[in-house]
């Protein structure tokens, strides 16, 4: 059973946020009285006007007060910078793919010269990093997409060797490794290494980490990823070794932030595994205990309804399985968890239960056209 959908976003940079901070840091505009200005002097003005439309969400006048500031001075740093972040706004907002890549791909080169201009500004990086996964997230082709995710990691590198004391950094470089570049990892192997290395981010993440907020996203991904691990390491003693470790992880999460429904829901998905390792209800008990916790945080999530159906299921409670199965079914609007029902081996029990086999009609046939999982 997969929890990708389950997997915590923590850390990723919310560009919404960060451009106000770039706004504060960087020069008003002077207004000027002269008949005839300078380029600069224009240049000036107009990224004033530009930093006025980021502030009211006018990312498309932004973007275009930016482009002036940029033609008039070409050496504009800040402009560069924050006409990226206004195009990367302006992607976000379309649903049309060729318009949102085109814009994320100019937003990607407003930050490169950006990075020309002044090497040493990290947030240069984080936000190209940030630009790369949204690019590497659109339906390309897989070359292109790993190319992306590759690249992204590549930034965040650059970024932590001009703060290495950041958090965010090392958090932000795990979660592309765990959640992007390991579903291109040809083999158990190499995926296990990619964790590793995660991990290790993970590790200097917590570190570094001062607020319960930060801290909480660093265990849960730390957890997350040590139970990745574990499903694909090679004997039975490793697998229980790290999903040990991972449920350390999730209770230091829980402890400084108790109130992130994604942890509780990792948190039983490494608990079901260690059921199945163990053998023991007890696992199985505790994880319906997490996904319930997660559920009253935020009810009607479909993945969660799914994984507490199935541990349901492996603690031989048929009746609540089917029940929650259907609730999960019924908000599920992707069709996703009814195609993955209907073989997955944790549901067994239920095979041949009238209730269950009615969840999918056509006589218990698997469905047409199977939708993908969501990532």
């Amino acid at each position: 059973m997969s929890n990708t959908s389950m997997r915590t976003k923590f850390g990723q940079t919310v560009i919404v946020a960060v451009f106000l901070c770039v706004v504060l840091a960087v020069a008003s505009a002077r207004g000027e009285t002269e008949a005839e200005v300078s380029p600069e002097q224009r240049a000036r003005s107009q990224f004033g006007s530009g930093v006025k439309f980021l502030q009211e969400k006018k990312f498309l006048s932004a973007a275009e007060s930016f482009e002036r500031a940029v033609q008039a001075m070409p050496n504009f740093f800040e402009a560069h910078l924050n006409g990226g972040i206004a195009l990367v706004q302006l992607g976000r907002e379309t649903r049309d793919v060729p318009l949102q890549l085109q814009r994320f791909q100019l937003a990607a080169e407003k930050f490169s010269r950006a990075a020309e201009l002044n090497p040493k500004e990290k947030l240069t990086y984080l936000l190209w990093s940030e630009t790369l996964v949204w690019v590497g997230d659109l339906p390309l082709d897989a070359s292109a997409r790993l190319g992306c995710y590759m690249g992204a990691a590549e930034k965040c590198r650059l970024a932590a060797e001009l703060a290495p004391d950041d958090w965010e950094i090392y958090n932000k470089w795990g979660v592309i490794l765990t959640t992007k570049l390991v579903d291109f990892a040809p083999d158990s192997a190499t995926r296990v290494k990619l964790c590793e290395e995660a991990a290790g981010y993970f590790a200097k993440a917590a570190e570094r980490a001062r607020f319960s907020s930060e801290k909480g996203a660093v265990y849960a991904n730390w957890g997350g990823t040590l139970t990745d691990m574990a499903r694909h390491s090679p004997t039975l003693s490793v697998k229980r070794a790290r999903l040990q470790a991972a449920t350390e992880k999730f209770e230091q999460s829980v402890k400084v932030i108790a109130s992130v429904p994604a942890t509780y829901a990792l948190w039983g998905v490494t608990l079901l595994e260690l059921g199945k390792v163990n053998h023991s209800r007890t696992d199985y008990r505790a994880a319906i205990e997490k996904f319930r916790t997660s559920l009253e945080i935020r009810p009607d999530d479909p993945a969660v309804l799914y994984s507490l159906a199935c541990a349901y299921a492996l603690s031989e409670n048929s009746v609540l399985a089917v029940r929650t199965l259907k609730q999960c079914f019924a908000v599920d609007r992707t069709g996703t968890y009814i195609s993955q029902a209907h073989g997955a081996e944790d549901l067994k029990s239920l095979r041949g239960n009238r209730e269950f086999e009615d969840l999918f009609g056509d006589g218990g046939r698997q469905p047409a056209a199977p939708v993908r999982s969501l990532k």
